[in-house]
């Protein structure tokens, strides 16, 4: 099996068990998260960050694509179910775009894809107030 659909699928099963020690394991020391709502972060902190603002995660995992060039890219699509701290339920769909450093099989950057319109709209910031 291609070992970017394995970080992939530990990714998304981690995300799913609020395991942020597990998904921290999967990025390069130099890793860092582009996020809609908080921009570009190293990755431990956006995981740090995430894990204080959430009560239970449920991911329902729908596609996962690899690159058909040969870049270091694949990306998981899944239904994401998000309880924030407060109790609010916010369900999407979000696409992660990972990039992999190829000598290592570790993530380099994720890009998060997803439309926060809705989100806020129905949710506001749920990480607000967190700093």
């Amino acid at each position: 099996m291609n070992p970017y659909i394995v970080v992939l699928n530990t990714y998304m099963k981690a995300l799913g068990d609020s395991d942020y020690v597990t998904i921290k394991s999967l990025f390069a020391p130099d890793g860092h998260v582009t996020s809609p709502f908080l921009g570009d972060m190293e990755a431990s902190a956006f995981f740090d960050r995430l894990g204080e603002a959430s009560s239970l995660n449920v991911i329902t995992p729908i596609d996962i694509f690899v690159s058909t060039t040969e870049q270091n890219h694949a990306t998981a699509y899944f239904q994401y179910d998000w309880t924030v701290r407060d109790g609010t339920l916010i369900s999407f769909k979000v696409m992660d775009l990972f990039t992999f450093d190829p000598a290592s099989n570790k993530v380099k950057h994720l890009d998060l894809i997803y439309d926060t319109h809705p989100i806020r709209e129905t949710a506001g910031n749920k990480y607000e107030g967190l700093d």
